[in-house]
């Protein structure tokens, strides 16, 4: 990738990044394969509705995260004046990954169809695709991203890799590392933060109560929707970008 396309992040930050995307893609693409409908049914067999409102927003909310997953680490760069060249760069990226991603998962299945079974062209998710990044890469340019707007108030910003110099290495080395959050724990903090009872997430998860108390006390891992659910509320209470860490299963 030339250089003009991303500021100048060390290679090790930019696969940090690359590593951050592939998880967002792990992420939400079960929730768009879900909405997938068969191209024939039996005559007995009913028709699951037609819901192209919410295809486009799960395809909206998985591009608008790929873009702020890596916007975020620009942060740093917000003073060059290529900054507004390197966000325009990332959507056009963002904007081809998605795309592509549906041109994969459409072809996953030949009996089925998701995009067409919900009546949606090309275009029809094109352009609010389109007016979506554009209003995303704005807010950054602008510095009022939910994102930037925390920073602003808070700590600065932590990027992906922090100092690697000799001495800053070491002292990594030598710091015991904290036990990272489980789903749970993450779960039962955001709840906490947002003010919501039980009842309120199960009514936005669109699931039984029981469901939600499993997942708060760690008993069953939240499925992928599940887990998309959650980023889309907790995000929408907070005003700002929650992505849920889920742990590597070599480290449990």
């Amino acid at each position: 990738m030339s250089t003009s396309e991303r500021p100048p992040l060390p290679p090790l930050v930019v696969e940090e990044i690359e590593e951050l995307l592939h998880r967002v893609d792990r992420r939400h693409w079960p929730t768009i394969t879900e909405m997938r409908g068969k191209k024939f049914y039996a005559p007995d067999e009913p028709l699951p509705p037609r819901k192209p409102q919410q295809l486009i927003q799960r395809i909206l909310w998985y591009a608008s995260i790929l873009f702020g997953t890596e916007a975020d680490q620009y942060d740093q760069f917000r003073s060059d004046p290529n900054y507004p060249i390197w966000l325009l760069r990332l959507e056009e990226r963002v904007t081809a990954r998605v795309m592509n991603a549906l041109d994969k998962l459409e072809a996953g299945d030949p009996k089925s169809q998701i995009t067409g079974y919900h009546g949606l062209s090309w275009s029809d998710i094109g352009r609010p695709l389109q007016t979506a990044l554009w209003e995303i890469r704005t807010q950054y340019e602008q510095g009022t991203a939910p994102s930037q707007r925390q920073a602003s108030t808070a700590q600065p910003q932590q990027h992906v890799v922090a100092s690697t110099t000799p001495k800053a290495e070491e002292v990594l080395r030598e710091t015991p590392r904290a036990l990272p959050e489980t789903v749970a724990d993450q779960l039962k903090r955001l709840r906490s933060e947002c003010h919501l009872t039980v009842e309120q997430m199960a009514i936005a998860l669109e699931v039984q109560p029981r469901s939600i108390s499993k997942h708060l006390a760690g008993q069953t891992v939240p499925r992928a929707r599940h887990i998309v659910a959650y980023e889309e509320l907790f995000s929408q209470r907070l005003g700002k970008t929650v992505t849920l860490r889920i742990p590597d299963k070599k480290s449990v």
